[in-house]
């Protein structure tokens, strides 16, 4: 009866610790992102001005290495502006640009607190996640500024014709932020996620000699997101 019941602890335990290895697995995740964009750079005083917000979206590929490490590849989409009139004090150079964007990039993802999506029984609890991310992509962008002022005054603000001419349309940015992940079921995850893309050039507003050249331009994105596990849940974590 002894080794009958030692065999049965050990044949449990055997399970427990077989299924806990299978779900410490790689795992694959699809999802969308739908949020807001916003800039910063030449036309605002502020780090960000909440009248020049528009809609973002975007579709990402995530693989998980483990429950702390991931690498997830996007494609995301979106426009920004910016306006002289929402300035108090560049209101007298009357520029503003319009642009669309598609970003395509590749980050990292650190989850520090992250814990199995488990029990030990195997059953699926609701797991909050909050995780860091920073990568490197390309921005492709699309661009129209102009001068709306008085016609006289046009020599006078521009330093050279409007459109400028020479400015890239592809620029390089290292997607930094956070965001927080919940697995409310064993194949969906619901998130928000918030990030800064420094661009590394004075040119994606296509104000740039009309501008501040010395200064750098920044975009933002921010908003939720939903995924849905490919590889089985029994698998996962």
């Amino acid at each position: 009866m002894k080794k009958l019941l030692l065999f049965s602890v050990l044949l449990s335990l055997s399970h427990i610790a077989d299924a806990q290895s299978r779900r410490k697995q790689n795992a694959l995740e699809v999802g969308f992102l739908f949020g807001l964009t916003l800039y910063s750079g030449d036309l605002t005083d502020d780090p960000i001005e909440i009248s020049e917000t528009h809609l973002g979206y975007g579709a990402f590929v995530r693989y998980a290495f483990n429950n702390h490490f991931a690498l997830k590849g996007h494609v995301y989409s979106g426009a920004i502006s910016g306006d002289d009139r929402n300035s108090s004090t560049l209101a007298y150079r009357s520029l503003r640009f319009s642009t669309s964007i598609i970003e395509l990039a590749m980050v990292a993802e650190w989850s520090p607190f992250a814990r199995s999506g488990y029990s030990m029984t195997g059953v699926h609890r609701v797991r909050v996640t909050p995780y860091l991310f920073g990568g490197v992509g390309n921005t492709f962008a699309r661009t129209q500024a102009e001068y709306y002022g008085p016609p006289e005054r046009r020599n006078e603000i521009l330093r050279v014709p409007f459109p400028e001419q020479g400015l890239p349309t592809r620029f390089l940015i290292v997607p930094v932020g956070g965001g927080i992940r919940a697995d409310l079921f064993e194949r969906i995850i619901v998130g928000v996620e918030a990030g800064w893309r420094p661009v590394f050039s004075d040119a994606i507003d296509g104000i740039k000699q009309n501008g501040n050249p010395g200064s750098g331009d920044w975009y933002y994105f921010t908003g939720a997101t939903v995924s849905f596990l490919l590889s089985n849940p029994d698998r996962f974590r």
